[in-house]
Order: structure tokens, then C-alpha cells, then sequence
């Protein structure tokens, strides 16, 4: 009898031992995919971060053009324009290397007209002139009288002043640093009202860093802007 209770008990033992394991493996499928759902629980939100800086460089353009039949003369107009320009500049304070002189264009008008008899002078040649510097306070003081001084020496020209913001890979840091900062202080919020709380950053992209006049009045203050997107899991 005692032999034949050995089989029993080695069944029994077993057979507690499947359960058990069973209950075991139960209780961690459901863990799982409670963790799993908990995964699937995300909330994506954008961080702006702003900041107003001054521009520190300018680009000052000044175009004009001169017309004549014979292309001798033109390019001695050229010559000419060019030299007052470029002493006027000098005058008012700017550097031999700030002042950039380009390559003139020409055209022969002749080539684009059926009707060559009302054009007055066939050859048009187009100059600009260029400063690129860091002084823009001497800029807006020349900008302000320059055309009507070219006027006085016969050279109708056009001017604009490019302002510009060359620091920004100075200030990337902290600014990506503030925009996370207000995405997680968003994604705070949104938790507080779902009553969850926020976990791990599931991920993360930056946006384009955007410089712009800060309005159409003042271009040598600019305005840079970056958004940065994140996706947080939630507890």
C-alpha cells in the first residue's frame, strides 16, 4: 500500500506545482500588460522660448545704374560713380575692408526690343556697392542723407540695409533648455487635470530656430524663436 501511495503523492505534487506555477504566470501576464497600457499612455507638447536681441552685424546696399550708347563711356561712368561712392563711404567712417564693390552687369537693350528706335541709350549697366559691418549706428546716420548726397553728384541710386543676428549659436543653449523647461511645465499641467502624473520623456524634436525683425520699424532688433516638441509617458 505504502508503495502504491508514492505515484499518488508524486501526481498530487506535481499537479500543485502546474497551479502554482500557472497562478504564477497569470499574475505576471496581467503586471504586463497593465505595464504595456500604461505605455500607451502618452501626451505630446510643444515649448516655445523667445527671446528680443539686437542685431549685430548690417549689410549696406547701395544700386544704381547707368545707360549709354557707346560702352567706353559706360564703363567710365562706372569708374567714376564708383570712386565717389567709395570715398563717400570712407568719409563718413567706414573701413577700406567693410566697403565691397561687385562685379557691374550689362545688357545690351538692343537684344530684348523689336523696335530699336525707341530706345534711347542700348547699353545699361547695373553696380552695386556693399558694406558689411558690425557698426550700425553709422549705417542709419548715413542712410539717412546718402541718396540725395549721390543725387547732388548725378548718381540716382537705391539703398537697403540688411540687419542682421549672427550670435545665435551663443544663445541655442539655454534657449532649447527653456523650451523643454515649458514643454514639461504643459505637460505638468495637462496631467494635473487628467490625474495622472508625468513619467519618462518618450521623445523629443527640435524646431527651427526663426530670426525675424521684431517689426517693420525696427529690423535692427530681431526676434528668435524655436519650438521644441516632446512626448512624455503617463503614470
Amino acid at each position: 500500500m505504502k508503495g502504491s501511495n508514492i505515484p499518488f503523492r508524486k501526481n498530487m505534487i506535481q499537479g500543485v506545482a502546474l497551479v502554482l506555477a500557472a497562478l504564477v504566470l497569470g499574475i505576471f501576464m496581467v503586471c504586463t500588460v497593465k505595464t504595456l497600457k500604461s505605455y500607451d499612455d502618452t501626451v505630446k507638447v510643444r515649448g516655445l522660448c523667445e527671446k528680443e536681441v539686437p542685431a549685430d552685424r548690417v549689410v549696406y546696399r547701395i544700386h544704381y545704374s547707368v545707360k549709354s550708347n557707346d560702352l567706353s563711356d559706360l564703363r567710365q561712368s562706372l569708374r567714376r560713380n564708383n570712386d565717389i561712392i567709395t570715398k563717400m563711404l570712407r568719409d563718413a567712417g567706414f573701413a577700406e575692408d567693410e566697403i565691397r564693390t561687385s562685379t557691374a552687369s550689362y545688357d545690351d537693350r538692343y537684344m530684348y526690343s523689336n523696335n530699336i528706335s525707341q530706345i534711347a541709350f542700348r547699353y545699361q549697366a547695373n553696380q552695386t556697392v556693399t558694406i558689411f559691418t558690425k557698426n550700425l549706428e553709422l549705417v542709419r546716420k548715413v542712410q539717412q542723407t546718402l541718396e540725395d548726397d549721390l543725387a547732388a553728384h548725378d548718381i540716382l541710386a537705391s539703398s537697403y540695409a540688411d540687419y542682421q543676428y549672427l550670435g545665435l549659436n551663443d544663445i541655442k543653449p539655454s534657449m532649447i533648455a527653456e523650451s523643454l523647461e515649458n514643454a514639461r511645465t504643459a505637460a505638468d499641467e495637462f496631467a494635473k487635470n487628467s490625474h495622472s502624473r508625468i513619467g519618462k520623456m518618450r521623445t523629443a524634436s527640435q524646431g527651427y530656430f526663426e530670426v525675424e525683425d521684431l517689426d517693420e520699424n525696427t529690423p535692427q532688433v530681431k526676434k528668435v524663436r524655436v519650438v521644441t516638441t516632446v512626448e512624455y509617458y503617463l503614470k
